[in-house]
């Protein structure tokens, strides 16, 4: 199994310094939130089932909307997420020479751009997790966001369990072998990576509207001597041909995206799969699977990081739209605790009703 970051990523005192603090103090945010969860219960917000996020917040809301220290941890976390992307980058800067070429790949001929000159879709241009400029907001961002902030902020907060659930989703999928797997979202290729050590023989190509993720995936893959495709598209119009693969699967793409849309990616992935073949998307966990306390954190985490659809796909019925696409055999499960992630599998007919 390939190392999720390279060891040989080297930033100077301050870079190390600036992200290590930032770290520190969102880990430091601990006992403020657990203070906030502890007001919450002895004030009775939890004590009844929630029928909706909507009325388990007109019960929560109420009760914080005076609290100074809820308050005070908001902002200090808010501050935190916006400062890491332009920290991260000033880093990568400071270390351009030796840093740049370990981010970019050797060549070009494994990226294809079918979004070209057209303009992104306007949900995209959001700066989702606070990232300054967007997931193309530096021509690295991909590799800064990869191999600076989830090295130095996520990894150590949250150790490699974040690219273990990859893993999982990844063999999760309902059979032994694939033999064409589309990846839509694919980013930087963290999970493309765990499809590519779970399915070996099979030949990948992964999509994302971002082109410097995309070519840090590139460079992740050669450095694996991965041959997989990039194709830059969006996930809802990929402009792939149909039929041309056995599995389209994704790792938490949905939430990044309007419920518009999640219903055009599923009509998509319909569309590009062979009779037979299996769609696998895994996403955040439905907030009805989630106790009051967890589900109130989640929505109010969501609010302090950019997370605008959040809370739709917490709340859709992934299963209802997959079988409204015309998917068969449709399951939803969680794969670890708290459910998470939670995943959606189907198949598409091996004869479509006329």
């Amino acid at each position: 199994m390939s190392a999720p970051t390279l060891e040989r990523v080297d930033l100077d005192q301050r870079g190390r310094a600036e992200l290590g603090f930032l770290r520190s103090l969102r880990g430091g945010l601990a006992p403020l939130k657990a203070r906030t969860l502890g007001l919450l219960e002895r004030e009775g917000a939890f004590e009844a089932p929630f029928t909706t996020i909507e009325d388990l917040r007109g019960r929560t809301d109420p009760v914080l909307a005076g609290d100074a220290g809820t308050r005070f941890g908001a902002a200090v976390l808010r501050w935190a997420r916006e400062q890491t992307t332009p920290r991260a980058v000033a880093a990568y800067e400071r270390r351009r020479d030796e840093l740049e070429p370990l981010a970019v790949p050797a060549g070009l001929e494994r990226f294809q751009d079918r979004l070209g000159p057209r303009k992104p879709p306007a949900y995209w241009t959001y700066e989702f997790h606070t990232t300054t400029g967007g997931w193309d907001g530096h021509p690295q961002m991909g590799f800064v966001h990869h191999e600076l902030v989830y090295r130095h902020l996520l990894m150590a907060a949250y150790g490699p369990g974040i690219f273990n659930q990859r893993q999982s989703v990844a063999e999760a999928a309902p059979r032994e072998s694939y033999t064409s797997i589309c990846d839509l979202g694919c980013g930087t290729g963290q999970y493309t990576v765990k499809l590519a050590e779970t399915y070996p023989q099979a030949r990948i190509t992964g999509v994302d509207l971002s082109r410097s993720e995309l070519l840090y995936a590139l460079r992740r893959g050669e450095e694996r001597g991965l041959a997989w495709q990039m194709v830059r598209a969006a996930a809802e119009d990929t402009g792939l041909p149909g039929g041309s693969f056995d599995l389209v699967t994704s790792f938490i793409l949905l939430h990044e995206v309007p419920p518009a849309v999640t219903r055009r990616i599923l009509a998509e992935a319909y569309r590009l799969l062979e009779p037979g073949g299996d769609v696998h998307f895994s996403d955040v966990t439905p907030y009805a699977r989630r106790t009051p306390q967890q589900a109130w954190a989640d929505d109010w985490d969501a609010e302090q990081g950019n997370e605008p659809w959040w809370r739709t796909a917490a709340t859709l019925d992934l299963a209802a739209l997959a079988t409204e696409a015309g998917f068969e055999d449709v399951q939803q499960r969680g794969l670890g605790p708290g459910e998470y992630p939670w995943v959606l599998t189907a198949r598409k007919p091996l004869k479509e009703n006329s």
